[in-house]
């Protein structure tokens, strides 16, 4: 608050890594600071949000609710300045560890000294080279906004624009970027659920505390999981080493969850010994990606007696639990993605024509499609372990989910006009023609992703929604690079660039 004495301020952001938890209360908090340190908050528009970094520590709703990149007014910003000073000030530190107090404290101020004036008189050119990747990005942005924006009628985009606005004022409304959920409790909610029981066996001496959690080791396990399947898609050559960077990784998080895996699955120690007996020592070890965790669901009893599977009690139940809370939230995101998918197809059909694009409809819905493949597996993954720790008659709801499930109603599939028309020839006698009723077209079978309570919404408004998400966010990510630019300009008319700094094309392309 003291930094912001002074200032007429009209619409303030303020990011911090626990802004979601910082803005509670605001207001009441406010009248107990000095009289001249405190903010007219009914005379400005005052908006928090996570860094994006830091942000992926949050559960989504957090994300969805605080992210920076629907915030107006904060352009591109990902609020993690003040943390780069950390990557020049660490090797001071560790270099001064061993110095006194007082030498310590002149070394380090020094050193930022030397980062502030390093930054101040190479301003001109920071600001010069991301206003051209700015004005790149903003035209690629515009782009591809201008592909799904055509494809909404003006009715729509004025009520979501409306809704944005609405949500935009006041959080308590429905958030315009997240297709909401009522036909499942949610991931976040499940896993609240879940800690509770944890916490009622811990309150009740049944249960032994540990640095992490049982549901956060769970969490983990899972999570480390989905990032293995998501990696097995980065075969590119031209990727190579951010391949190796991601199993890099990868490897540190398996052996933080190896470690954690002794205190709630002391029983997974020999099975993970007899595996690497197993293996023959003569080939290379197997890739992160392809590591056995031995997740709970993956551990068969040894005896009728043993019930567990090598686990604490409890933690059997609580997988289960956040198996099914995965495979009912992804179904939900998995029909969100083919609504979506076949807007676009139609409208691709129906509107466009070139090769030109053609190319680039094409690139969208294909876009589309790659999420619903990594939605199928991430179902296909949890409803295996449900079956495991839970038998097939516990969640019939959650049937095998097969490539043929995976379309809409009316999408490629199999139609039984072919067999009518077959059966009305053997009715009509050999050598006779079919009978002129005989149907020609006929409705295709629902998948029964569709046919789960919730699933059987109007399906316009389904649909609308989808889209609605889709279309929210391409806006979204226009508007913030329209800012990034219109910013940098007004930045750098502030600035001043020295003479080298203004040679090159791409100084020019960034002053015109």
């Amino acid at each position: 608050m003291s930094a912001l004495m002074g200032f007429s301020l009209m619409l303030l952001t303020i990011s911090c890594d626990f802004a979601c938890q910082w803005k509670q209360n605001l207001r009441e908090r406010m009248p107990k600071l000095p009289a001249s340190k405190r903010l007219q908050l009914n005379d400005l528009k005052l908006q928090c949000a996570l860094p994006v970094w830091h942000a992926a520590s949050h559960n989504v709703e957090c994300q969805n609710e605080n992210s920076l990149s629907f915030k107006p007014g904060v352009r591109k910003s990902d609020g993690e300045g003040v943390e780069r000073m950390w990557a020049a000030l660490n090797p001071a530190a560790f270099s001064t560890k061993d110095a006194g107090t007082g030498q310590r404290a002149d070394i380090l101020e020094g050193k930022i000294d030397n980062h502030n004036y390093l930054k101040n008189v190479g301003q001109g050119v920071a600001l010069q080279r991301k206003l051209v990747v700015a004005l790149a990005e903003r035209a690629r942005q515009i782009n591809g906004f201008k592909q799904v924006n055509a494809t909404i009628s003006k009715q729509l985009k004025k009520q979501w624009k409306t809704m944005i606005d609405d949500w935009l004022e006041d959080k308590s409304k429905p958030n315009p970027f997240t297709l909401s959920r009522k036909d499942c409790p949610t991931e976040a909610e499940v896993r609240r659920e879940v800690r509770k029981d944890e916490d009622a066996l811990t309150a009740g001496g049944k249960a032994p505390l540990h640095g992490r959690s049982a549901t956060a080791f769970l969490v983990a396990g899972i999570q480390i999981r989905t990032h293995k399947l998501a990696g097995t898609v980065l075969v590119a050559a031209d990727r190579e080493n951010k391949i190796e960077e991601w199993r890099h990784m990868l490897l540190k998080k398996i052996a933080t969850f190896r470690s954690l895996q002794k205190i709630y699955m002391p029983g997974v120690a020999e099975t993970i010994e007899e595996t690497e007996a197993a293996r023959d020592t003569d080939n290379a070890p197997p890739k992160p990606e392809r590591v056995a965790l031995f997740m709970p669901s993956a551990m068969v009893p040894k005896s009728e007696d043993d019930t567990l599977g090598g686990c604490v009690r409890g933690l059997l139940q609580m997988e289960a639990k956040l198996r099914v809370a995965i495979c009912l939230n992804t179904l939900v995101s998995l029909r969100s993605r083919l609504h979506a998918k076949r807007h676009l197809i139609g409208f691709r059909d129906e509107n466009i024509t070139g090769q030109y694009h053609s190319t680039k409809a094409r690139s969208l819905i294909e876009q589309v499609g790659e999420r619903v493949e990594a939605h199928v597996k991430r179902y296909q993954l949890a409803q295996a372990a449900v079956i495991v720790l839970k038998g097939l008659d516990a969640h019939p709801e959650l049937q095998e989910l097969k490539p043929e499930d995976v379309r809409l109603d009316g999408d490629a599939g199999e139609s039984d006009s072919a067999a009518r028309k077959k059966l009305a020839m053997l009715s009509a006698g050999q050598g006779a023609r079919p009978p002129r009723n005989a149907p020609g077209t006929s409705k295709r079978l629902m998948s029964w992703i569709w046919t789960m309570p919730g699933a059987l919404d109007d399906e316009e408004e389904r649909l609308h929604k989808s889209i609605r998400v889709k279309w929210a966010r391409a806006r979204a990510r226009k508007v913030r690079w329209c800012e990034e630019g219109m910013l940098l300009r007004e930045e750098m008319r502030r600035a001043m660039l020295r003479g080298d700094a203004l040679r090159g094309d791409a100084a020019h392309v960034a002053l015109s």
